[in-house]
């Protein structure tokens, strides 16, 4: 099955899209968006509060990437 080749510019875009194709859920796609603000507050903020509530967001995000790629392997494995 060949599936179409979508050109994204940004890192939301390629969220809301894995969430088009069903490779995230609603609630997925809604960490996955809050993980990119946090990312982006971590190269525009110096302040350690703000770093330390990112920090304890880590686990939650790993855990959201691992079942996204778990995801994407299976779909190219189908």
């Amino acid at each position: 099955m060949q599936e179409a080749v979508t050109s994204l510019g940004s890192p939301k875009g390629v969220i809301r899209s894995c969430r088009e194709v069903n490779l995230l859920q609603e609630d997925e796609t809604t960490l996955g968006l809050k993980m990119v603000n946090d990312r982006n507050l971590t190269v525009h903020t110096y302040n350690e509060e703000v770093a330390m509530l990112i920090q304890s967001n880590l686990t939650t995000y790993y855990h959201l990437l691992e079942k996204w790629m778990e995801q994407i392997r299976d779909r190219i494995n189908d």
